[in-house]
C-alpha cells in the first residue's frame, strides 16, 4: 500500500511543517502546490493517496479546488488546512467532500503544536482506510498520542460520527 501525499498551501512554512510531519510518519511527498489551480493540476497528474489543501490561496481558492478534485476523483482524501475559523466554512468544506479540516494557528509556536497532531491524525486515518496497520493502535500516554486522539475525537464529533474508522482503541 502506498503513502503518497500532495501538500498545498501558499505559505511555505506551513508546507514545510506538513511535509516534515508526513515524512516522519513514513509518507512520501510527491508534490507541492502554492495555489488552487496548481493543486488541481498536480492532483490530476500525481494521483496522490492524500492531499492537504489551504482555503485562501491565489488563482483558485481551496474550496473551488476541493470541488473540482472531488468531482473528478470522488474518493480523494483531502485535509483542508485554513486560518479561517468559521463553522460555516468548516461545514461547507465537509459537505463538499473534505475528509477533514484543521485551523491554522496564528503564531509559529501554535502552528507547530496545533498542526502537527492534526496532520498526523489525518494521515493515520488515510492509512487505516488503506488497510495499513495503525502505528498507535495501543497508544501510550505521551503527548503526541494524546494530541492525535484528541484531534480524532474532535473531528468525529464535528462530523457526527461515533464510529469513523479512525484510531482503534483511541
Amino acid at each position: 500500500m502506498s503513502k503518497r501525499l500532495l501538500v498545498t498551501d501558499d505559505a511555505m512554512i506551513i508546507r514545510e511543517m506538513i511535509k516534515e510531519t508526513a515524512i516522519a510518519a513514513g509518507w512520501e511527498i510527491v508534490g507541492e502546490a502554492d495555489n488552487g489551480l496548481a493543486a488541481v493540476e498536480a492532483y490530476r497528474e500525481l494521483r496522490p493517496d492524500a492531499m492537504t489543501l489551504d482555503i485562501v490561496m491565489p488563482e483558485y481558492d481551496g474550496i473551488y479546488a476541493l470541488e473540482n478534485i472531488r468531482n473528478e476523483f470522488p474518493t480523494a482524501r483531502i485535509l483542508m488546512v485554513s486560518a479561517i475559523d468559521q463553522t460555516n466554512v468548516l461545514k461547507d468544506a465537509l459537505r463538499k467532500g473534505a475528509t477533514d479540516f484543521i485551523i491554522k494557528p496564528s503564531s509559529r509556536c501554535a502552528v507547530q503544536s496545533g498542526i502537527m497532531p492534526a496532520v498526523q491524525a489525518f494521515l493515520l486515518r488515510c492509512e487505516k482506510e488503506q488497510g495499513l496497520p495503525c502505528p498507535i493502535d495501543k497508544p501510550c500516554g505521551c503527548i503526541e498520542c494524546r494530541d492525535v486522539r484528541r484531534v480524532v475525537e474532535q473531528w468525529d464529533e464535528v462530523r457526527g460520527s461515533k464510529e469513523s474508522g479512525s484510531l482503534a482503541g483511541a
